[in-house]
């Protein structure tokens, strides 16, 4: 029994384990908006262990400069990482969410 695992009932008295995949718990969010408790609530999102892929697109360079700043400071603190995606578009995730490989599957499918 997992941590992170779906229980699907197979018969009366037997439960099977269904994996969920790190790159099925994605957070994917478009940025419209600097503002404070937005920011904090993504990264709540982040601190529990979901992946972020952030679009920066819809933000002027010094609310984008903004945000990215708070989520770097995030990802130093919880020791993750940042990995441009595409121009403006970043993802932010703790070291662990690679352990199943299924993330950077992911990746390599969006990046193509």
């Amino acid at each position: 029994m997992g941590l992170f695992s779906r229980f699907t009932k197979v018969k009366k008295n037997q439960i099977e384990e269904t994996p969920v995949h790190k790159s099925d718990q994605i957070v994917f969010e478009k940025l419209e908006s600097d503002d404070d408790r937005y920011l904090t609530k993504l990264a709540d999102q982040l601190i529990s262990g979901l992946p972020l892929i952030l679009n920066f697109d819809g933000l002027d360079i010094d609310q984008a400069n903004k945000a990215i700043a708070f989520f770097s400071g995030v990802i130093y603190a919880l020791k993750g990482e940042i990995l441009n995606i595409q121009e403006k578009v970043f993802l932010f995730a703790t070291h662990d969410v690679y352990e199943d490989g299924s993330v950077e599957e992911f990746l390599k499918e969006i990046v193509e």
